[in-house]
């Protein structure tokens, strides 16, 4: 088995699986794990060698791709029968879903949301914002806290170049997908890209969001996030807390996406699937993995061992079993993510789960960053970005 993380997921797994081997004695695990950074090049390397691991860590942006080339095992005999997916959502289970195939089970509950700087916001005489909240309501508070700082902090970071965290949310509050079903092509329209990139331009201008230089030197770099340099009090990035705790000593909470405040507006939250737990077609211990997926998730040992290590626990059991023994901020993390996917579940007019990322979809999300960029410093207009986005982009999906 293989999987990537933090030094506390590894203990966590690591702990966890013990116990499956002291319940399953026939079944020895071999452990392999790493960073993020160079595993799914080991992977490939793997696979290409004739020795790629039996049980593995998925990636959701990489499932499709390894699904549809042959490279992971189809679940769906299993399922109800050694594979126990009770309590687990149909969209949860669409994370793990390609072509009409279950491919990975899904670790945990993932949501789109932003992370406050809450202490530093009621410094300033400022109320967290409603959940209910709309994009125009973000413009404000963003703006009343360049203002109440007297100029020294800007309200939210830069959101016109962030893909899955707002401006997929946006483009799903127009009826609009970020990748078209078959992955061929983009989803949304110039128009509703030009809005939101109109948006962002004015929140730089009124001061509510950082200027370029601090959007650029956060790229790829938490470390460098405006609310964790003390730069913004909200940002998209939900990195700044997640598996391994907080990069930040400041009192965080947590809110969904803001919501479109124009007429016919659809929710756009959706839920996603944390990582996967995939088997690969070739290995011949495919049941044997199954049942470690399993064990994972439904064994109250396992949920309690790794906590939110992997992600909001998907199941309402899982969760309440892991509630006593969280942290203040963990308990608020929880309540948003299980707020957003309350109201993901009851909206009617709700689009489905988006389809798995095609291959090429890093490069896209990449060049959205990168033109928000090029027209925040002032080297493209709107109108010019635009064009050459949507060019680029059919030359990366071949559409």
């Amino acid at each position: 088995m293989i999987w990537w993380g933090s030094d506390e997921r590894h203990a966590a797994y690591k702990k966890a699986l013990a116990h499956f081997q002291r319940k399953n004695p026939k079944i020895t695990i071999q452990e392999t794990y790493s960073g993020y950074d160079g595993y799914f090049d080991k992977f490939n390397t793997n696979i290409a060698g004739g020795s790629a691991p039996d049980l593995l860590q998925m990636d959701t942006a990489l499932v499709a791709q390894y699904a549809r080339k042959g490279v992971l095992a189809p679940l769906d005999e299993y399922v109800g029968k050694t594979l126990d997916l009770t309590g687990f959502a149909k969209t949860l289970l669409a994370a793990g879903t390609v072509d009409g195939k279950l491919y990975g089970v899904p670790s945990g509950i993932g949501v789109n949301q932003l992370t406050v700087n809450r202490s530093a916001l009621e410094k300033l005489g400022l109320k967290l914002p409603d959940r209910e909240w709309t994009w125009a309501d973000l413009k404000k508070t963003a703006q009343d806290v360049h203002r109440k700082s007297g100029g020294k902090i800007y309200g939210v970071d830069d959101g016109g170049g962030s893909t899955l965290q707002c401006f997929e949310i946006f483009a799903r509050e127009k009826g609009q997908q970020f990748f078209s079903d078959d992955g061929k092509k983009l989803g949304f329209t110039s128009d509703t890209l030009q809005e939101w990139w109109e948006y962002w331009a004015e929140m730089r201008r009124t001061h509510a969001s950082p200027p370029p230089a601090i959007t650029s030197a956060a790229h790829n770099d938490l470390t460098k996030n405006a609310v964790v340099i003390g730069k913004a009090l909200f940002t998209f990035d939900s990195g700044v807390y997640g598996a391994g705790g907080s990069i930040t000593d400041a009192q965080l909470d947590f809110l969904p996406t803001p919501q479109g405040e124009w007429s016919g507006a659809r929710e756009g939250n959706f839920v996603n699937g944390g990582v996967l737990l995939s088997a690969t077609k070739a290995s011949k211990k495919v049941a044997d993995s199954v049942k470690i997926m399993s064990f994972f998730a439904q064994d109250a040992t396992a949920i309690k061992d790794m906590q939110l290590l992997r992600g909001i626990p998907p199941t309402e059991k899982a969760r309440d079993l892991i509630a006593s023994g969280l942290t203040a901020t963990d308990k608020l993390n929880m309540e948003n993510a299980d707020y957003i996917s309350r109201r993901v579940s009851k909206a009617a007019d709700a689009l489905p789960a988006p389809v798995p990322p095609p291959q090429g979809a890093d490069q896209i999300w990449d060049l959205l960053f990168q033109s928000n960029l090029a027209i925040a410093f002032g080297k493209k207009s709107v109108k010019a970005q635009l064009g050459q986005f949507f060019d680029q982009a059919a030359g990366i999906l071949g559409g």
